[in-house]
């Protein structure tokens, strides 16, 4: 059975090969030098040494990446969470960003630093030419990670779009497969119950015989099940003085504010990252789910109810 991602903290361990290939994409840059920059390194006469300062560098954007993703994880308690909608990803991503940019500026000048002067003098990165404690080179660094920044965050809002996608087709796949298994031991019929309207008008229905429960305007529409035969009745009737009747019986799902279905008739649910709809037995309609509902149903119909 596909296993849905739980809403502990934790970092994905595809994030951890993402920062991996981000900082080994910089140092194939600075190797390649595709625009004949001009290198960090003071001694360009030394290749071998070269390379492997540029390699430490690609290892010092990998750390400050994972460090951030530490601290915004833990700290900020904005865990990586693909379910969750673009609100949520941009409200977790500037946090990132800036506290990424923030450490690297500092991080790299330092390591270059240390690389040209050697560790006794390492605090040259913070000042100037007369010796006094200066922000100088750490914002030249700043501006300069600023601006690749938005270029990384363009390419990582396509990949987290492509991932939330993915976990919606990951979802409605389980959610399939366990309503499969929900199908193959159907509950036995629930009692009979009356659901009255505001007028003389009522249904007298087992509650495992409803389909779904439709609401328009003052109105119900019930579709259920007599003797195997499909029909539709309709009462003057609100969605929430029904569901007061009916609530003690769990497989019926307030699944949208204008729906209550069955869960027990629901043949196989599709969507994409917009949201999802219900396939129901015997209707030729779909019906939706609004997102505040998808967890319930998820929870519901994984518990077999």
């Amino acid at each position: 059975m596909i296993i849905f991602v739980d809403d502990m903290k934790t970092i994905p361990p595809r994030l951890l090969k993402d920062y991996a290939m981000l900082g080994a994409g910089f140092s194939l840059f600075f190797l390649l030098d595709p625009f004949n920059v001009e290198n960090y390194v003071s001694n360009p006469t030394m290749p071998i040494c070269q390379t492997f300062q540029i390699l430490g560098e690609g290892v010092v954007i990998f750390f400050f990446f994972v460090l951030s993703e530490v601290i915004t994880t833990y700290i900020l308690n904005l865990p990586c969470d693909y379910s969750k909608d673009w609100e949520y990803q941009i409200r977790r991503k500037i946090p990132l960003y800036a506290i990424a940019i923030t450490l690297l500026s500092g991080a790299i000048g330092q390591y270059f630093t240390i690389i040209d002067w050697g560790w006794n003098k390492w605090y040259y990165f913070w000042i100037d030419y007369d010796g006094n404690f200066s922000l100088k080179w750490y914002m030249n660094n700043f501006k300069q990670d600023l601006m690749i920044c938005v270029f990384i965050a363009g390419y990582w809002a396509f990949l987290t779009n492509s991932r939330m996608k993915e976990y919606r087709i990951q979802e409605l796949l389980a959610l399939n497969e366990m309503i499969d298994s929900n199908n193959s031991t159907i509950n036995e019929k629930a009692d009979v119950i009356t659901l009255s309207g505001e007028s003389k008008e009522s249904l007298t229905v087992s509650p495992s015989d409803i389909i779904f429960i439709e609401s328009v305007a003052n109105y119900l529409n019930i579709w259920y099940f007599n003797n195997e035969e499909l029909k539709q009745k309709r009462i003057r009737s609100t969605l929430k003085n029904v569901e007061k009747t009916l609530s003690d019986y769990r497989f019926l799902l307030h699944c949208h504010r204008a729906f209550l279905v069955n869960i027990h008739f629901i043949t196989h649910v599709d969507g994409n990252s917009a949201g999802c709809h219900l396939h129901m037995f015997s209707i030729d309609r779909t019906i939706p789910v609004s997102k505040a509902n998808i967890e319930t149903l998820r929870t519901t119909v994984s518990n077999g109810i």
